[in-house]
């Protein structure tokens, strides 16, 4: 098992020549960053670096993430629906990431912490920058270099139109978003580290 920011490229391989096709190309990753507008909330002043919160106007700015989820559609997860095909419409199955994959995986962890807590948290931002200091979250840091390879339809639907091998690398530094030790604006907080993450909501560290 391994935890990393998110930062998608990919390679595509060369059958005729056996390489990869160089140099690696951004396909998607992580969207944090610092805000041009809003300023930087009382919960976040100790734990978001200085460096990460000064705007252009040498003021401190609301960073986001707070906390990550899993997201990169290469280790997400396997959804169904209905969907529209070049013969027809119909139900099929794919694998997803994303905001659309990180925010329910996360108000899934919110109604867990909820019920074991006996009541509603609701705006949760303060709590989860407190608790972050004891041992609520998984701190995600720079990894191994790591890549999955995939065969992919060269048309995007089926195997009609061939495929094609490509290489998904994971955590590239391919964006200006990287992970660090404690906060970064890649993956926030960190993950939430089960169980000590529910205790902790429930102000019982």
């Amino acid at each position: 098992m391994f935890e990393e920011g998110w930062s998608t490229g990919k390679s595509t391989l060369d059958p005729t020549t056996n390489t990869w096709s160089l140099p690696i190309a951004f396909v998607y990753g992580a969207g944090g960053g610092t805000s041009a507008v809003y300023s930087e909330p009382f919960y976040q002043f100790f734990s978001v670096p200085k460096s990460l919160s000064l705007g252009s106007d040498h003021q401190r700015h609301r960073v986001v993430p707070d906390v990550a989820m899993d997201a990169d559609p290469t280790t997400g997860m396997l959804v169904g629906e209905t969907q529209v095909f070049p013969d027809g419409t119909y139900y099929d199955q794919y694998r997803i990431g994303g905001t659309s994959l990180a925010s329910p995986l996360f108000a899934g962890v919110m109604a867990l912490a909820d019920q074991k807590a006996g009541f509603r948290h609701g705006f949760a931002n303060p709590l989860l920058y407190l608790v972050s200091n004891f041992g609520a979250f998984r701190d995600i840091t720079p990894g191994a270099q790591l890549a999955a390879e995939r065969s992919d339809f060269r048309n995007g639907v089926d195997a009609s139109g061939g495929l094609k091998t490509t290489a998904r690398t994971i955590d590239s530094n391919l964006q200006t978003l990287h992970t660090a030790r404690g906060y970064d604006n890649i993956t926030g907080l960190g993950v939430p580290n089960g169980q000590s993450f529910l205790r902790a909501m429930t102000l019982g560290w």
